[in-house]
């Protein structure tokens, strides 16, 4: 964990590793310590043909294709982001960012099988996911990762606040392989946007 300070209040970053249920850890555990605000920045790959490497997603909610969130509410309960704390984002990202979209995210338990991925192993996905990648473009998801279905649900299942934003580095419209050339610059421009939004965070 690394502490910053923006407008003299600390700033938590922590890695959570892969996954959802790395990240409920750490969210129940820096819960304890006080932390009542959680914003993911990560990659991700769009799903969307309109949607560049190197744009900036932010999420309002996601598709729970995990089994973490489960664990703190039934399915039937929304995996949605804080509106307060997503539009301080989506703010500082638009003085920023041109090349931004918000919108559902698709969160996935797995990167291979859960993403329809046949570029893994086996190259098989069985049949109760295969068109599952076709089916969420037409329903205007716009992209894959996997930690914020359990961000979300925890996060909100605690009465906490939890935000989502990504740079994107892959189009799984075009390609499966990620375009790591973007990683620094992407990565960068979600960092600025968080600090940018947090100087106005009450």
């Amino acid at each position: 964990m690394i502490r910053i300070y923006v407008n003299g209040n600390a700033v938590v970053t922590c890695s959570t590793g892969i996954g959802g249920p790395s990240t409920a850890i750490a969210v129940e555990e820096l819960a304890k310590i006080g932390i009542h605000h959680f914003i993911r920045i990560g990659t991700t790959g769009a799903i969307q043909p309109n949607i560049e490497l190197g744009d900036i997603i932010i999420s309002s909610a996601s598709v729970r294709l995990d089994g973490t969130s489960c664990h703190y509410a039934p399915i039937e309960y929304p995996a949605v982001a804080d509106f307060k704390l997503t539009q301080l984002i989506y703010n500082s990202a638009q003085k920023k960012q041109s090349n931004l979209h918000i919108g559902i995210t698709a969160s996935s338990d797995t990167f291979y099988p859960g993403q329809e991925r046949y570029d893994s192993y086996s190259g098989y996905v069985i049949p109760p996911l295969q068109g599952t990648l076709a089916q969420w473009q037409k329903l205007n998801v716009l992209n894959y990762e996997m930690e914020s279905a359990a961000l979300f649900v925890t996060c909100n299942a605690l009465n906490l606040k939890a935000a989502a934003l990504y740079a994107v580095m892959a189009n799984r419209s075009y390609s499966e392989q990620p375009q790591t050339d973007f990683y620094r610059s992407s990565i960068h421009e979600c960092v600025e946007v968080v600090k940018n939004a947090l100087e106005h965070l009450e």
